[in-house]
This record gives C-alpha cells, sequence and structure tokens, in this order.
C-alpha cells in the first residue's frame, strides 16, 4: 500500500519494496513486478521532464548574453525545479566566494543580478588569511572538495559553522532549514561557482522537507554550468582581445614616434632648437 502510494506521488524507491522482493513466493513475484513498473514509470517520467522543461532552460541559458540575467536565471529555475523557497549563487574570484544572486521568496527579497539591489554580505572565504583551508562554510567546504552537501536541518548540522545563517534569520525573522549545496566545475575541473538551494518545500503541505537529488536536477545544473562557463571564458577572450588592441596600438604610436624622431628633419630641427636655446641664453 505504501508503495503504490509512493508511485502515485512521484517518489517510489526500491526500499519500499526490498523486504517483499526477496521472497519466492507469489508476494515477492507482484513485488518485482511493481519495483518494474515503478522505476519505468520514473524514468519515462524523468525523461519527458528532461525533454519538455530542462533541455528548453539549458537552450535559453546558453542564449543568454545578460551576464546578470543569466546568473539570476540559474537560481530561478534551479529554486522552481527542486521546489527551493530560497537560492544563492556564489562567484568564485581568487580565494573568495563572492554574493551575485540572493533571493528568498517568503521574505519577498531579490538581490544582485537584473535586481540591481547589491548584497551587502562580504564574500565567504575558501582559504583563511593564514592560508590555511576553510571548512567551517559549507559552501567553502564545497569548494574545496568539489562535493555537494545536503543537509536536512542547518540548526542540528554538525561539522559546520551556520552562525552567519542564524545571525540573518534572528534579523529576519526567517528559519533556514535544508541546505544543498552545489560546486559549480568547469570542463578543466575548477570550481567557477557555489549554488546554495534552502529550504525545500513539501508541493502537498508546503512544510520545509530535506531536499531530493535526482537526474532532472543533475541535467540543470549540466547544463547551467556550461553556459556560465562558456559565458565566462567568452569575456575573458574578449578582454584579452581589448587588451591586445590597446598594447597594439600602443606599440604602433611608439613606432610612428620612433620614426618621427629618427627622421633627418627632427633632429636638425631639435639641433635648430637647442641653437636657438643657447644663443638666447648668451643674450
Amino acid at each position: 500500500m505504501h508503495a503504490a502510494r509512493a508511485i502515485e506521488r512521484g517518489d517510489y524507491h526500491s526500499a519500499l519494496l526490498a523486504e517483499f522482493m526477496n521472497e519466492s513466493g507469489e508476494l515477492g513475484q507482484l513485488a518485482r513486478v511493481l519495483d518494474s513498473m515503478a522505476n519505468t514509470i520514473n524514468q519515462r517520467n524523468t525523461q519527458l521532464v528532461l525533454l519538455n522543461k530542462v533541455i528548453p532552460i539549458g537552450v535559453s541559458l546558453s542564449a543568454e548574453k545578460d551576464f546578470n540575467r543569466l546568473l539570476e536565471s540559474l537560481v530561478v529555475e534551479a529554486q522552481a525545479l527542486t521546489n527551493a523557497d530560497a537560492g544563492t549563487l556564489y562567484l568564485a574570484e581568487g580565494d573568495n566566494l563572492r554574493f551575485v544572486i540572493l533571493r528568498n521568496t517568503s521574505l519577498n527579497m531579490k538581490m544582485g543580478g537584473a535586481s540591481g539591489e547589491a548584497i551587502p554580505f562580504p564574500p565567504v572565504r575558501i582559504r583563511n588569511e593564514d592560508g590555511s583551508e576553510n571548512r567551517a562554510n559549507v559552501a567553502s567546504h564545497s569548494a574545496l572538495t568539489h562535493q555537494r552537501i545536503n543537509i536536512a536541518d542547518a540548526y542540528q548540522a554538525d561539522g559546520f559553522d551556520f552562525s552567519g545563517t542564524k545571525a540573518f534569520d534572528q534579523n529576519t525573522g526567517y528559519r533556514s532549514q535544508s541546505f544543498l549545496t552545489i560546486p559549480l566545475t568547469n570542463t578543466q575541473g575548477g570550481v567557477i561557482g557555489i549554488l546554495q538551494l534552502i529550504n525545500a518545500k513539501d508541493p502537498k503541505t508546503g512544510g520545509i522537507v530535506p531536499f531530493k537529488e535526482d537526474d532532472v536536477l543533475e541535467v540543470l545544473i549540466l547544463l547551467a554550468t556550461a553556459a556560465l562557463d562558456g559565458y565566462i571564458r567568452e569575456a575573458a577572450l574578449i578582454h584579452e582581445i581589448a587588451q591586445l588592441k590597446i598594447e597594439v596600438n600602443q606599440a604602433r604610436r611608439q613606432k610612428q614616434v620612433d620614426e618621427i624622431t629618427d627622421s633627418n628633419f627632427f633632429r636638425d630641427l631639435k639641433s635648430r632648437a637647442g641653437e636657438m636655446r643657447a644663443k638666447n641664453k648668451n643674450e
């Protein structure tokens, strides 16, 4: 009965029938058939979601030419897919993770990105001032280890410092609970950012639940990271080309100056100017 209801809800997993599937009788056979059917349904549903929603999102992200809108769309779509109440995006800059997007639906809070509202929070250090790794913060820990971190309740989590989160909650009246922290890695394996989703909500009850990771989320992260990485590399290339043009122009101007100063006309003019200065000085 629990398995059948789980199939209806779309959250079935084989563990629900594990104790029956090893039986040799009709009950075991029924359990195995039901498990196979449920997994087939899940795979089909996943494929439909990928085809109808996630892949079009990936295409739109890749086509986005406004960097701020790209960053914001990444967070918005990840929130929608996981039914997360809040989301934060950091970009890696040296030894820091800089806040670039902060959204919270319950608090009607939109900072960074296309909102135009600056984020007042300082960057999260990946490494401390003495060079040691900052593994106390969940975002920097994820950046250092390249691992996703799924926390059911930040207030009950061991090993991480959530003092900043608790201070935010105290100031706003919010209650941060479930966290999913995801490193965004480029094609070279380097971390270019951290996506953090907060407070997954049960679609039916609205209650806060732990985050579920699935293939659909995985594909969205891959597509979004590819779009972000592509934009960063393109922007870097444009900057390099612009810098090269400046250097070429400077070299060209210097060459023109050298050609003028090395000419017989310029040397003769310079000699005459020297003679005139000497004559004026003697007079």
